[in-house]
This record gives C-alpha cells, structure tokens and sequence, in this order.
C-alpha cells in the first residue's frame, strides 16, 4: 500500500499541474487506493502525519479530493483525474498570455533599434527528426493561426503532427493548408472549422509554416532538412502578404475531391489561370467598340472604389503610358511592344498574329473605359497583320473630343 518507487515520475508529472509534492504524494496515494483514513494516507504517500490532514483539506479545497460524508475516523477519496483538465487548461492559457507579452517585447525592443545599424540575423537548421518535434512543438503552442504552403513531403509532415494540429483547433487557433497537387485528397482524423486546405501551385520542393507570423521554419523536401528564420521582417512578409494571396487564388478541397480523377490526378485550373483565360475569350469573341468601351468603364468605375481614385486623376497622357506599360507586363510574351508618342497622341500596339484586333488584356479595356469617361476620341488608325514576323499591328489616336 505504500507508495511505489516508480510512481515517482507521475508524482513529478503532477507537481506540473501547480501541485505541491505533499500535495502530489497524497492525491496519487488515494488515487491508487481509494478512500483512506489519515493513518493510512500517512503510510501510503509517506507524507508525516503531522501534515496529512492539512494537505488533504488544501486539495479538497482545490477539487481534487472529497471528505467521504459519515467517515469515523475521517476518510478522503480522490476525485477522477479528468478534474485536472480545468487546471491545465488554465495553465495554457497563462502560457498564451505569457508568450504574447514576449512577443510585445520583442516589438518594443525592434522599434528601438536603430534601422542604419548593422545586425546579424539568424536561422537554426533543423535535421528531419529535429524538426519533426520543433514542427510539433511550434504547431502546439499556437495561439491564433498556423498558416502552411506544402509540397508533398510537407502535408505528410502535417500528418505526422496531427495530433498537435487538432489541439491548437481545439484552443481556437485556425490552421490553415495550401497544398500543391496529390493523387488523393487527404483525411485528417478528426473535424473542425478551424482547419481548412485548399489547393494551389507554388514553388516546387518546398514548405513553410508560419506560426502566429512570429515563427518561420522553412523545409527543404529533398533533403528533409528544416531551417527556422528568426527575422521578424521576413516572416510577416511571408506570413500576411504572400500567403493570403496565394489562399485567395487557391482552390478548396471540397472542390477539388467533387471533381473526376484523370490519370490519377485531379483535374485542376489555377484561379489565376482562369482569369487570364476568360478576358481573352472575352477579347475574342468581343469587336463591337461601343461594348469595350462599357466594359472598361466599368472596369475603371470599380479600379477607382475599390482600388484607388488616383488612378484617373491624373494627367490624361500619364495615365495612358501607365497603361500600356500595364498591358505589356499582364500579357507577359504575348505582347512585343507598346510605345505611346505624347506629341501625336498615338500608341502603337504589337502583338502575336494570333492574339487578333483585341488584346487579351484588362488594362486594354481599362483604357477604352478612361478615354470614354474623359470624352477623349478614341480613333483607330490603323490594323496590319505581318505574316512573315507573324506579328500584328495595333495604331490609335488619342486626341480630340468624342463625337
């Protein structure tokens, strides 16, 4: 009946949850052998007598033990360990508080610093069972939200920390998966609104989890080496800016699981791809110039609310050049040039033989939308097709009031 040698470490382990080692030895002892009399509590936790009673009633007080009602002599039973949940959840939620104060600290010390100093910043390189447990360990103490970009190797990580996953949703925390193409797509063991994967194209042989955007590991999938970046610049820059913009262009698991496997791969269309795709159906199918021109406008009507109300307010001839230089950069090689003359008010216009009168492109319809809300004249000059470049040439004036 006596307290065993080893039952030290869980004696140790419940000195964890805020308790005393009297305090311990005493609910451990009732634990193992139900309702005790303080003689017997005495003998079994090898706790003095003097103090078995005292440390009975503390634990009593902290929902840990009941007095057994009619006991002669006086008997105490412990109650199940499930009432320790309340303690350690109290106990991570001090944790929180605490890590969000040294974050705040870190701030203030940052905003301290001298930006002309010169600093050494540094990363930890992880090998693959290192990082499996920082992995593990980052993912566990998540406050708000772990954002991950993976590859293969990295959603098969995130598998193996889905136990440390399901906790930090279980305390609120959001995680949130962009997962590049797998043959099938995957199940996570348990439920939560707060987990969500979607589906896009990223770099290749790569992962990265963003922890609360205070932490950054970076996993290099062909070596199975992680590396955890300390510059906080760095981190917020991947954490809010280049994530939130690739989950807005990815496409949810829902979406794709509904969809037909081919060749074992789900059938699948980047967003972004998409969009490029439907203004060059728009641009072919579109000639009549009074329906591009509505469209721009519209288009600029929605740039200046919801974008900027700068972008026409400014100097006509400055806008113009702004978007042209636009179209050039969204078209990529399907354009070879655009060239815009402010003395004679012409663009010119070069495209691949096979891109047609209208450019594929939504700065193009912008631009008629503009010289239509100013009552500038938008005047077709000239449309040649070259076959022996294989090239077409777009002239047009912009010059003169609309009629």
């Amino acid at each position: 009946m006596s307290l065993a040698d080893d039952s030290s470490e869980l004696v140790v382990g419940l000195q964890g949850f805020g308790l005393t080692e009297y305090e311990s030895r005493v609910y451990y002892a009732l634990l193992s052998n139900g309702a005790c009399t303080v003689n017997q509590i005495q003998y079994a936790s090898g706790v003095p007598r003097t103090k078995v009673y005292q440390v009975s009633q503390q634990l009593t007080r902290k929902g840990l033990l009941r007095e057994v009602e009619g006991g002669k002599p006086a008997k105490f039973e412990a109650q199940p360990p499930e009432v320790l949940h309340s303690i350690l959840v109290e106990r991570e939620r001090k944790v929180r508080s605490l890590r969000k104060s040294m974050v705040a600290l870190k701030k203030v010390r940052e905003k301290n610093i001298n930006p002309g100093d010169v600093m050494e910043e540094r990363f930890l390189s992880l090998g693959s069972q290192s990082l499996l447990m920082k992995l593990k360990e980052s993912i566990l103490k998540a406050e708000k939200e772990v954002k991950c970009i993976v590859d293969n190797w990295g959603l098969h990580l995130i598998q193996e920390c889905i136990e440390e996953v399901e906790s930090a949703c279980r305390h609120d925390a959001d995680v949130r998966i962009v997962s590049s193409l797998t043959e099938t797509v995957p199940e996570f063991p348990f439920s939560s609104p707060r987990l969500k994967l979607k589906f896009g194209r990223h770099f290749v042989a790569k992962s990265v989890f963003v922890i609360d955007n205070s932490e950054l590991i970076i996993v290099n999938s062909q070596t199975g080496r992680g590396y955890q970046i300390l510059q906080s610049e760095l981190r917020s820059a991947i954490g809010d800016e280049f994530f939130e913009s690739l989950w807005k262009n990815s496409t949810s698991s829902r979406a794709v699981s509904s969809l037909q496997l081919v060749d074992g791969l789900p059938f699948f269309v980047d967003p972004l791809q998409m969009k490029d795709l439907f203004i060059e159906a728009v641009a072919r199918v579109v000639k009549d110039e009074g329906t591009i021109e509505g469209i721009g406008e519209a288009l600029v009507g929605l740039l200046e609310t919801r974008v900027s109300s700068k972008l026409t307010h400014q100097p006509l001839d400055a806008t113009v050049k702004f978007m042209l230089a636009m179209m050039r950069e969204e078209l990529g090689d399907e354009v070879t040039s655009t060239e815009y003359d402010p003395l004679t008010k012409i663009a010119r216009i070069e495209l691949p033989d096979n891109q047609g009168s209208v450019p594929g492109s939504t700065w193009y319809f912008a631009l008629a939308g503009l010289l239509k809300r100013t009552g500038t004249a938008n005047e077709l000059l000239q449309v040649a097709a070259f076959p022996e470049t294989r090239s077409r040439i777009i002239q047009r004036r912009f010059a003169g009031v609309r009629r």
